[in-house]
């Protein structure tokens, strides 16, 4: 848990980033990642409460979600493709689902989340603002593996709800964070050449990721006292043989 000694809660977000990019400064979402996650060193956090980031806009066949949308309204709307509302179901427990959001979700980038594949699967774009910089818009993937720049905001991510999804997942139990999950999404129709699967997967590494069918060989999964490397293999090959298989 931070160590807070000074609040803020402005109601721009020019204002937020100015306060980000100043001093040692902590964004606040919903506070479930920063409280966990948070460091000894005293800090002061902006809390983001205040500045609109909380719709869920539909236009045609992508949707954004603005960074501090709640777990519990992504589970709720039906304007979202399953896959999203199942795995936001699934990110967090109900008591922490109404506080949790979809940018402190990207932000804290957990290898472990079906939510995250399932944003990946979806062709996920996230826009980001730095008081300096300005906006930027950057695919989920590319910003899971860099990170955010010093005094970066996320604002929104913006992800395509064309295509029929499936999920597929392996747990000690049912209700528990799967050791691996794989999400697919297909556009177009089976046999139509120009049809598209895109494969993301979690549990195989520090981030979730896109993933090749025909290359799962070439994967590198971690090991540790969950379930070993070999296994975290053999586990996404069965899931994307079920999730292929669903959406055939």
């Amino acid at each position: 848990m931070y160590q807070v000694v000074g609040y803020h809660r402005p109601t721009s977000v020019g204002a937020a980033l100015h306060l980000l990019a100043n001093g040692d400064r902590v964004a606040l979402a919903g506070g479930v990642h920063v409280q966990h996650d948070g460091g000894a060193a005293p800090s002061e956090v902006v809390d983001l409460q205040a500045l609109g980031l909380d719709t869920v806009r539909p236009d045609g066949t992508t949707v954004r979600l603005g960074a501090m949308v709640r777990l519990q309204t992504l589970a709720d709307d039906a304007s979202l493709p399953e896959p999203v509302r199942h795995t936001a179901r699934a990110e967090q427990p109900s008591t922490l689902r109404s506080l949790a959001t979809v940018g402190g979700t990207i932000n804290t980038a957990s290898g472990d989340s079906l939510l995250l594949a399932a944003l990946l699967a979806h062709a996920a774009v996230v826009t980001l603002s730095t008081e300096r910089s300005g906006e930027r818009k950057l695919p989920l993937g590319d910003l899971l593996a860099e990170g955010r720049r010093d005094g970066e905001l996320i604002l929104d991510v913006a992800i395509e709800t064309a295509g029929t999804s499936a999920i597929g997942q392996t747990g000690r139990t049912p209700a528990d964070v799967p050791i691996v999950g794989v999400v697919a999404r297909r556009t177009g129709n089976q046999g139509d050449p120009a049809a598209t699967t895109v494969l993301a997967a979690c549990g195989i590494g520090a981030v979730p990721v896109l993933i090749d069918a025909d290359a799962l060989d070439t994967l590198k999964p971690i090991d540790d006292h969950r379930a070993t490397a070999a296994y975290r293999r053999r586990l996404v090959e069965v899931q994307v043989a079920r999730v292929l298989e669903e959406l055939s």
